[in-house]
């Protein structure tokens, strides 16, 4: 089987799916699918499956990835891994946003403004506080808490005509503290020089002319459900202050199985093989907040039930845990297993 590794941007992007193959004796081309010759690369060499690491923090990268992608997929129809869909609505709010719209699956009220006048209307007859988020940008980097009319009308300012928005483009703070990211610095200068690249990068870009509104919900955590094919895993992400997105404050707890059952009909409804979906409890309802085709995780196991790791799979009409070691490599071992199944047509 000839591999491909679609990386983004970042020169390590595609390390993990890099292991994972090598972990299963399969040869992969790492290519930077934005770069200069990559189409070429990819029309001439005559791969089975493409394993993918959309970018996640720029979106003119973004743009570029899935752009190239469509005609991949349409024109020269090599099996993809996470699939276009997947990758589409992966760190693009706007287009989630439609897709959760038109296809009436419950979720936080959420506006796409690309008008001022309609931005300016909207805020002033709106319920505060309500949510603004930058349409790229993980980790909650680009979301911000507006709890009044004059901070909504600033916002708006800055969105249309102004400076524009700009999501955090240093260290997340919900995570660490100087003293910390000093001894990181310390003990590995290369990894200093290489987050001092990252967040000049992040600096001076800025989102303009369109504004992503969603609706409060309150929420003490959010629950990650995540499903590679059968299997499916579930945590919790604690809120550190207004948010629980990037607080990297993580717990096991057992999934209620209506919530497994929920995901599990959305993503068999929708065709979403492999992705994890953010989800806050709302009374009785679950509300879909995101849908990740991609995400890290740095715990060993990403379910646990009475202490042991595990998964859930859906068996002869029931929710059915089983145990083991699913998650070595942050996944992707999983998702490589998936992947070639999938390409085989298993």
């Amino acid at each position: 089987m000839r591999v491909a590794i679609l990386r983004n941007e970042d020169i390590e992007s595609g390390d993990k799916w890099l292991l994972a193959c090598q972990k299963r004796g399969i040869e992969a081309d790492v290519i930077d699918l934005c770069s200069l010759g990559a189409i070429e690369k990819i029309k001439n060499g005559n791969y089975d499956l493409c394993l993918l690491r959309p970018p996640g923090r720029f979106e003119v990268y973004k743009a570029i990835y899935d752009e190239r992608l469509y005609h991949i997929c349409r024109v020269l129809k090599i099996p993809c891994f996470p699939s276009f869909f997947e990758c589409f609505i992966y760190e693009n709010k706007k287009s989630l946003a439609a897709f959760l719209q038109i296809a009436e699956i419950d979720h936080p009220k959420t506006w796409v403004i690309s008008h001022k006048d309609e931005a300016r209307s909207f805020i002033f007859q709106c319920k505060y506080p309500i949510v603004a988020k930058t349409s790229i940008g993980a980790a909650s980097s680009g979301v911000k808490i507006i709890r009044d009319q004059v901070s909504a009308s600033k916002y708006v300012r800055q969105a249309f005509g102004g400076k524009g928005i700009q999501k955090r483009s240093g260290p997340n703070t919900k995570v660490g503290n100087p003293n910390s990211w000093l001894k990181k610095a310390i003990a590995s200068p290369d990894y200093f020089k290489k987050k001092l690249k990252y967040y000049a990068q992040g600096f001076g870009k800025k989102q303009r002319d369109f504004v992503i509104f969603q609706e409060y919900i309150e929420h003490s955590f959010e629950w990650r459900v995540a499903r590679f094919g059968e299997s499916y895993f579930a945590y919790k992400k604690y809120k550190v202050g207004d948010k629980a997105s990037g607080a990297k404050n993580l717990g096991y707890a057992i999934p209620p199985l209506r919530l497994l059952t929920c995901i599990k009909d959305i993503a068999e409804k929708h065709g979403i093989v492999s992705a994890a979906f953010d989800v806050f409890e709302h009374g009785d309802r679950y509300l879909i907040n995101e849908i990740q085709a991609i995400f890290g995780h740095k715990m060993d196991h990403i379910l646990e039930v009475d202490g042991r790791a595990g998964r859930y799979i859906f068996q002869d009409g029931s929710w059915v845990f089983e145990e083991g070691k699913f998650n070595t490599n942050e996944s992707y071992d999983l998702r490589l297993d998936l992947a070639i199944s999938l390409a085989s047509g298993k």
